[in-house]
This record gives structure tokens, sequence and C-alpha cells, in this order.
């Protein structure tokens, strides 16, 4: 869902996959005719995409050919006429499922050759089902008498109907295949990639492979190739953090950090980070492991840690090469920390990633790595760290109360709110959420800051300090967050205890 304005739901069309029972309540020619796409049925009501929800005449004359009540929710013209031809044409040409694939697969194996046809299809069935899910990685795992299949979906996993166990080698031999790995090797992990086309464009899907007690497992991380990088502006800061970093990121020199857990959205943030200050007056390179999305106008290079080529080496090889902004995948050790210090502290703009639980603990981090303290507060300029959680599905949500106590006992201030909670419904396919959004803490190095000396560089002193400049906690993030109907208390409190747990 793109969201509520003056009561028209709106769908983003992109991130949904109609039902097959609704496409056939209307033909490819009909549905072409009225520029409408079937979507649902929810009690006998057909949810439609239109493209003019106001156009009530239209409306009428559906209600009376379809004898049923109809309820249309806005799209965009553009979108929607192109999503509509690839939907019926992948509804009149695939129309199988999950359970058909594998039982025709099942049919000729064991077999030579023959089930080849049948295993690819039944692997792009569980691909292509991701990508209508909107996951970001596929789960296949083989465990005891069982084979799961799981989807990874705003941040949770979500089981599915699992293909039988006597499939699952056949299957794991044509992902090897399609990522160029050594099909007889089931003792050690592969990584590996592939792309492939889908009706919602090309995706790079990068394979990883691990042998379990009971066979093997494999996670493919899905990577659309057509979904551009948003803007800075596109990812949900409030206006006051979006101004503050994009500053820090005007400034010609220093080391700007996004920190935070694996899954946090670091890498999207740098690469919209990119975007805005790639300009044709500046070079701009990136050390990545591996690149995840190609940038124009930007260098980027993947470091080979199995041919000696890591983050320090890279890095040091590519300061020779005259760029002016860098971008580091991560800064894992003291050697890569050092250089990175060095490049800042001679005249560069260099981005990078750790994996810490706040801002704070960033600082002292770079300090434990063995970096002189006043080397770090010298070349660092800002910290901003993140946490995704999952926004509320906007046609679902439902309206609440929550007590001064109920707040009180979750550390919030102690006072009744309302606010809304998760409902579910066919558009968010009953999770109650649709997307995610970060929330986030961005740490200015103040003058203050880079005054203390090495014994007086603790957390809670940066936190004071930060404090008396206007610095915007989690806590208080995850909050308005809360308060503005955008996510749930769950979610608050999940990311609360994310944080004490880490």
């Amino acid at each position: 869902m793109k969201g509520l304005q003056s009561d028209v739901v709106w769908v983003d069309l992109l991130d949904f996959t109609p039902e097959g029972a609704a496409l056939s309540l209307l033909s490819h020619e009909q549905a072409r005719k009225y520029g409408v796409l079937p979507l649902f049925l929810l009690q006998e009501t057909l949810y439609l995409a239109v493209a003019d929800v106001y156009d009530l005449e239209q409306q009428d004359y559906l209600r009376r050919l379809l004898a049923r009540e109809i309820e249309p929710v806005q799209a965009e013209a553009g979108p929607l006429a192109q999503r509509l031809e690839s939907c019926y044409r992948s509804e009149e040409h695939s129309g199988r499922t999950l359970d058909q694939l594998a039982a025709q697969v099942a049919q000729v194996l064991p077999g030579s050759g023959e089930g080849a046809a049948p295993v690819a299809s039944l692997l792009q069935h569980i691909v292509t089902q991701g990508i209508h899910y909107r996951a970001s990685d596929v789960h296949l795992e083989s465990l005891l008498d069982q084979c799961r299949l799981r989807y990874r979906i705003d941040g949770r996993l979500h089981e599915v109907s699992s293909p039988p166990p006597e499939i699952f080698p056949a299957l794991i031999s044509r992902i090897k295949v399609m990522a160029n790995l050594d099909i007889t090797e089931r003792r050690r992990p592969q990584d590996g990639r592939y792309t492939m086309e889908s009706d919602q464009g090309a995706y790079d899907l990068r394979v990883s492979i691990i042998p379990y007690a009971d066979g093997e497992g494999v996670v493919l991380r899905l990577l659309s190739r057509d979904r551009g990088v948003p803007s800075l502006s596109d990812l949900g800061f409030d206006a006051r953090t979006l101004r503050r970093y994009q500053e820090l990121c005007s400034k010609s020199h220093g080391i700007l950090l996004v920190t935070g857990p694996t899954g946090a959205g670091k890498s999207t943030t740098l690469y919209a980070t990119l975007r805005g200050v790639a300009t044709s007056d500046r070079k701009v390179a990136t050390l990545e492991d591996p690149v995840e999305c190609r940038l124009p106008g930007v260098c980027q290079i993947p470091v080979r840690g199995d041919l000696g080529f890591g983050f320090a080496e890279g890095l040091r090889s590519l300061l020779r090469h005259d760029p002016d902004v860098v971008l580091v995948g991560e800064i894992r050790d003291r050697e890569s920390a050092e250089i990175a210090i060095r490049a800042a502290l001679t005249g560069h703009l260099l981005f990078s990633t750790l994996h810490t639980n706040d801002a704070c603990q960033t600082v002292t981090r770079l300090v434990d790595m063995g970096i002189a303290a006043y080397k770090v507060l010298t070349s660092l300029t800002g910290v901003l760290a993140q946490r995704l959680v999952r926004r509320l599905c906007g046609h679902c949500r439902e309206a609440t109360s929550f007590s001064a106590q109920h707040m009180q006992a979750l550390g919030f201030p102690a006072r009744a709110v309302e606010a809304y909670q998760p409902r579910g419904c066919e558009l968010c396919r009953g999770i109650g959420y649709h997307g995610r959004i970060p929330c986030y803490e961005l740490l200015e190095i103040s003058d203050e800051m880079r005054r203390l000396k090495e014994e007086e560089l603790t957390q809670s002193r940066l936190l004071r300090l930060a404090l008396q400049n206007g610095f915007q906690p989690f806590a208080e993030c995850a909050y308005q967050l809360f308060r503005s109907g955008l996510t749930s208390l769950e979610e608050v409190a999940s990311l609360s205890a994310q944080r004490s747990a880490g």
C-alpha cells in the first residue's frame, strides 16, 4: 500500500500480486478495455485496481457485469497498464501450483536428463513466488525427513508449502548448475550467483549453500536489477535528520559511518547517499563484498578475499586512483580502520559501515580496535545508526488506545495514547504489515567531543554531550513512528528488546 489520502486507498502494484481467482472474473480483453486489474476477493467483494477511483459510472457498469459488489483501489495509470498485461500473461501461461510442479518432478525422478525441465520449472516457480511476496531471501532447508521452504518478508520468515524431500537433491543440483557451482561438492560451503527474468523484471540471485547434518541448506538473496536506487528523501527520514545527514555528506573530507545489524538497510542508505554525491566533478569509487547494485557514474570494485584482495588491500590501492569519495563496504579490522582514517585526514570523504548497537558505541568500538581516540574523533564527522521496523498495512490497521500504565511499563511517557495496531487483510496477506521503515539516530561529532581525552571517551559521556546538541536517540524515533501510526507498539517493543540483547 502506498498510503491513505482523502480516504482513497492506493496500491503499489509493483509490490502486489493479484489472486488467480480474481483475475479469472474478467477476461484479459475486458480488463484491458476498462483499464482495471482484479486484485483479490474478500467476502464475495472483488477489489479492483483502477486508474480513476471517482469514475462511478464505470464502477456501476462493472457491478452489473460481474453481478457482485466491487471495491475500487487507486493505482497509477502507467504501472496499472503494465501490470495488467504481465499478470494476465503470467496467469494464461503458468497456472501451475507448487504441488503440481512437485508432482511432475516426482514422476520423472529418478532419471537422467528427463527431470531437468520439471526441476527447472519448480525452481523458477519458487523464486517467482518469492518475488511476488516481496521476499528478500528464499530459504530451502533439509531437516531430517522433510524439506522446508520459507520466505523472509519484511524481516520475518514465513513458511509455505514445501516440496517433498525426495525432490530436494535435484533442486539443489539445479541451483548449483545455475550458479556455476560444483554439483558433486556436498561437504563444503559454496557461494555463487545467477540472473533470472520474471514478470516483475530481471533479478540477481546470490546463492549460499552450506552442508547440514541431513543434507544441504540453501539461501537465495533476491536483488532486483530494475528497481532503481532510492534517493535519501525516499527512505523515511524526518526533515531535521535528513537535513543534518545531507550536511555531513556535503563535507569535502571525513568519515561518515552507517551502523546497525545485518538486514538493517545499511547498504540501501549508503547507495542512496552515493546517488546524491556522485556528480560529474567528483570521482566516486566503492569497495564492496559483493557489489549488490550497480550505480551510474560510480566506479565499483568487488573485493576478493580468496585472492588476497580484501578491504584493506583494496582501499590502499584505490587511494592511488585519486578518488574524491570512497565507500568501503565494511571496516572489519584495525588495518582497514587505520587506512580509512588516513584517507579522511588527507582530504577524502569516506563512507563505511560497522556492526554496532547504537551511534555512541561506534566511536568506542573504533578505539577498541586499537585506533587512538584523537584520530577517531578528528576524522569522524558523524554516525547514522539504524534499524528497520515493519510498517503497518495502511489498508487494515486498527485504531486502538493504550493506557498510561501500559506505556510506562514499556519505558515510554506515562500518558494514555491513541494509536494503531495490526489486523491483517488480503492486501498484506494477513500479516498486518507491509514494507519496512527505518528507525534511526544520527550522532554528529562536535567540538566538545573532539576535546575529550582518551580516558574520558565513554559511551555515557558521548551520549550526554550529544543530547546537549539535540541528539534524538532510537527510543525517541521509535516512539514518533508509533504515535504517527506508521508502526505498532509491538514493533517498537521488539526493537527495544533487540537492542538490549545486542
